[in-house]
């Protein structure tokens, strides 16, 4: 559809149902370069503003804010210029707050085990999984493993429940 309409700006939730957002994010720019990209999510944005940044977007805004600063953000990525939150740690960038290394173990997470550990924590199944992202359900469960492994955690109740704990899931 870009390709066809060629727009200016594209707004994108990072929750797209099937897919990530992150995923999409690439291949927007590979069909057209020149499209201003601006993610518009529910989702921690100490998290995912880095990421989405990294991806290629030029802005990032929370569902929870006023019209008014989405606008403002719209017409600022529009203009030429990058719009991210800033935390208390400044840049946007908050890989540590007060439950410290924790919080540091989800920047050790690839995007794609980000977003199967959202997906995981949503309840899908690894070969739904599988479909949606189009690997095979023992891939996922590769990628599961790993997740595991890098948030120190054993069981798939113990990533829903630091997925909960860390905003990662709306």
């Amino acid at each position: 559809m870009a390709r066809i309409h060629t727009p200016e700006l594209a707004i994108l939730d990072l929750d797209i149902p099937r897919i990530s957002g992150l995923d999409v994010i690439p291949r927007l720019k590979l069909v057209h370069p020149p499209i201003r990209l601006m993610v518009l999510s529910g989702q921690d944005p100490a998290t995912f503003a880095p990421r989405a940044m990294r991806s290629g977007v030029h802005g990032f805004v929370g569902k929870s804010q006023e019209m008014k600063e989405i606008m403002r953000g719209v017409e600022a990525v529009l203009a030429g210029y990058t719009v991210f939150p800033v935390t208390k740690h400044g840049g946007g960038i908050a890989l540590v707050d007060g439950r410290g290394g924790e919080e540091a173990r989800i920047g050790l997470l690839s995007d794609k085990e980000l977003v199967i550990l959202q997906m995981l924590s949503k309840g899908m199944s690894n070969k739904a999984i599988g479909d949606a992202l189009f690997i095979s359900d023992k891939t996922v469960s590769t990628y599961k493993s790993r997740i595991q492994e890098k948030l120190g955690l054993t069981s798939l109740a113990g990533l829903i429940e630091f997925a909960t704990l860390h905003r990662l899931v709306e």
